[in-house]
């Protein structure tokens, strides 16, 4: 299915009058003046999102899912939820941009080819999970929570663990699969109706971002709902990927680029990072009430910040590191990382409880590493060619491969 706006094709007389006002809406996104929006962003940002890969997201994929196996290793210091959440806020920015790419270069979203890339892209490597999995509980004996097995099959465990809560199983890190695909189901839809009226894009965003705010204060105030589902649920969670499209309409736009000239600069990454730690600390310190109500609505804007300093400052000393070629290619990993983590490392840990705890963790890692590796190469990998090949308009700006815009945690 195609989505555009679309009028009777003028004849040449009619070519060379000027355009009715309906005609100029509904060829904003492709008039010559957007093409000209980025000019306004400071050079080095507005370099790194002109680029076909972009520079620094990547490294942010690779410290996210860094975060989340940490923390299931045992390291309960490290804030393995706020890798989710940064995950979370980088498919919001990248499946937006892409959008908003394809509408500019062609004047339509194809849904169906969104989609279709969609399933491309995320289904093959989850399902083999699934499968494999499912298989070695039931060879094994293994008792089967088989409502949280089949929910998460078909992509709502989020809503499973919001309602009945988290029976901690193998299948437990996939609620953040369900937010991600639930988003992917909605948002080109809500991108394309909001659309109609671009530049009230972003106050519309940042409304419904502020809407979500007031609705989990609400919840946790007046409603007194479980904390289990402040944390998995959609509807508590949406904005942490608005703030990831609000991002990538702003930047698209060339909106508020004395913002990003002040924010993208050494000395204010490290204001906006001292503040994120904090922030994160606060909710470990603070309890639920915190991480919930103030935590959740701060942190995903603070990440957003970070994204379009690591654009921006992606060839400065500080941020240079998240393109190195191995931290990339990790952060190409995070996908699968993320999908097997869950059941690598117990049963390593376990095997290998003798043993010192810098033993059991480099062995983790390196089996870790080597189950995410195959799974990419053998399982993703010939499905993101099957992507590139046929889930693509002719010349438009499609995904590179390994890119994770829409996976979950990672992806993307």
């Amino acid at each position: 299915m195609k989505i555009a706006w679309v009028e009777q094709a003028p004849t040449r007389a009619r070519e060379r009058e000027a355009p009715s006002r309906d005609a100029v809406d509904r060829t904003a996104w492709s008039r010559p003046e957007r093409a000209r929006d980025l000019w306004r962003l400071p050079p080095a940002l507005r370099e790194a999102l002109s680029r076909s890969h972009t520079p620094g997201l990547d490294g942010l994929r690779m410290v996210a899912v860094s975060l989340v196996v940490f923390y299931h290793f045992g390291f309960q210091g490290v804030p393995g939820g706020h890798g989710v959440l940064g995950f979370f806020v980088l498919s919001g920015f990248l499946i937006t941009w892409l959008l908003l790419k394809e509408q500019e270069r062609f004047g339509s979203i194809s849904l169906r080819l969104f989609y279709l890339r969609r399933v491309l892209r995320i289904v093959p490597a989850f399902l083999c999970f699934w499968l494999l999995w499912t298989a070695a509980l039931l060879l094994s004996g293994k008792h089967i929570v088989w409502g949280q097995a089949v929910s998460a099959l078909v992509y709502v465990s989020n809503y499973y663990h919001a309602i009945l809560g988290d029976p901690d199983t193998g299948f437990s890190h996939t609620w953040s699969l369900g937010i991600e695909e639930q988003f992917y189901l909605l948002w080109p839809l809500s991108l394309i109706a909001l659309w109609r009226r671009p530049e009230r894009a972003p106050a519309i965003l940042a409304a419904a971002i502020g809407a979500v705010w007031v609705y989990r204060a609400v919840l946790q105030f007046v409603v007194g709902a479980g904390q289990q589902y402040f944390y998995a649920a959609f509807d508590t969670r949406a904005d942490h990927l608005l703030a990831g499209c609000l991002l990538a309409v702003l930047l698209h736009g060339g909106r508020l680029p004395w913002l990003w000239e002040r924010l993208c600069t050494p000395w204010m990454s490290l204001v906006v990072g001292a503040l994120l730690a904090t922030s994160v600390w606060m909710s470990t310190v603070g309890g639920f009430v915190y991480r919930d109500v103030v935590g959740f609505a701060i942190e995903p804007v603070l990440v957003a910040a970070v994204l379009a300093q690591a654009m921006a400052l992606h060839e400065s000393a500080p941020w240079r590191w998240l393109n190195w070629p191995w931290v990339r290619y990790l952060g190409v990993l995070s996908y699968s990382i993320y999908l097997y983590q869950q059941v690598v490392i117990g049963p390593v840990k376990r095997i290998l409880a003798p043993a010192p705890p810098l033993v059991q963790l480099v062995v983790t890692l390196g089996v870790l590493l080597l189950v995410a590796a195959a799974s990419y190469h053998l399982v993703e990998r010939p499905f993101l060619r099957l992507k590139e090949r046929i889930g693509s308009r002719k010349g438009s700006p499609s995904e590179k491969t390994g890119q994770k815009g829409a996976r979950v945690c990672a992806a993307s």
